[in-house]
């Protein structure tokens, strides 16, 4: 059962996107409070990611975080292989990312590439301490823990509707 807005404040545009803001807004700190008690490394990521996903319509937030999750899987295994063999070659880098991209395309995840490409990029240029695995299982973990963190929200506490 979500929680219900009032005719009155379905019918304004400046309630609707408070109402989106606060949403969003929820998920978020809700993403990054959890991730920190459970001592995620990276939980701004979880965090970034429930931002990203969370749009007005569930089903847009369905499809953004399948997106999400698609491009951020498949970058983590792209940056992960990348970093093992890349030794700052940038044209490896950038053909791991162009590799992600048209997986991405051809595995019709209609905006997943561009996420694909930012996971390789955080994984592959960004320096970490640890095992690279580690590193890339981390970035899907705490993606993943924003994206169903949003999901619950958007399930929980739908859209609010025009009259």
């Amino acid at each position: 059962m979500g929680v219900q807005t009032t005719v009155a404040d379905a019918g304004d545009p400046d309630r609707l996107s408070i109402h989106q803001g606060v949403r969003t807004a929820l998920a978020a700190g809700l993403s990054f409070w959890i991730a920190q008690l459970l001592h995620l490394p990276g939980d701004y990521w979880a965090a970034i990611s429930a931002i990203v996903v969370m749009q007005s319509e569930m089903g847009a937030t369905r499809t953004a975080a399948r997106d999400r999750l698609a491009g951020t899987a498949i970058g983590a295994v792209a940056g992960w292989l990348t970093a093992i063999v890349w030794h700052h070659y940038v044209v490896i880098f950038a053909m791991s990312v162009l590799l992600v991209m048209v997986l991405c395309t051809v595995l019709h995840f209609k905006n997943a590439g561009r996420l694909g490409g930012v996971t390789v990029a955080v994984i592959v240029l960004i320096p970490h301490a640890g095992p690279v695995s580690h590193i890339a299982l981390e970035r899907f973990v705490e993606v993943s823990f924003g994206i169903c963190v949003s999901l619950a929200i958007a399930t929980l506490w739908p859209k609010a509707q025009r009259p």
